[in-house]
């Protein structure tokens, strides 16, 4: 198995804290992400107090669900995917809106 590198550290059994730069990813991202695994785990985020840049956020276990190396390594990745989402939001969100609003326009004779 591949050895766990920055920005992942393994705190003790079942803890992992991954540190996310806020100068690549939104903090709405953050959330996103965290969200996407509340249900399977305990979840906390806390500004870096050294780098104000960094976002450290620690899984721990809950219930039955296990945390091991692979939990923050699927996180990064569901960081990056809520990242697209958030620029293509950014950069195309006001198209849907307009075809969302043209769908509900009241229909006239």
């Amino acid at each position: 198995m591949a050895e766990i590198k920055f920005p992942i550290v393994e705190l003790a059994t079942d803890k992992f804290q991954v540190s996310v730069d806020t100068s690549l990813y939104a903090k709405e991202v953050i959330t996103a992400a965290i969200y996407k695994f509340s249900h399977l785990f305990y979840i906390h985020q806390q500004t870096d107090s050294c780098n104000q840049v960094l976002v450290n956020v620690c899984f721990e276990s809950k219930n039955n669900s296990k945390v091991t190396e692979d939990v923050p390594k699927q996180f990064c990745n569901e960081l990056i995917d809520q990242q697209i989402r958030y620029n293509t939001n950014a950069q195309f969100g006001h198209i849907r809106d307009m075809i969302v609003q043209e769908a509900f326009k009241p229909v006239t004779k």
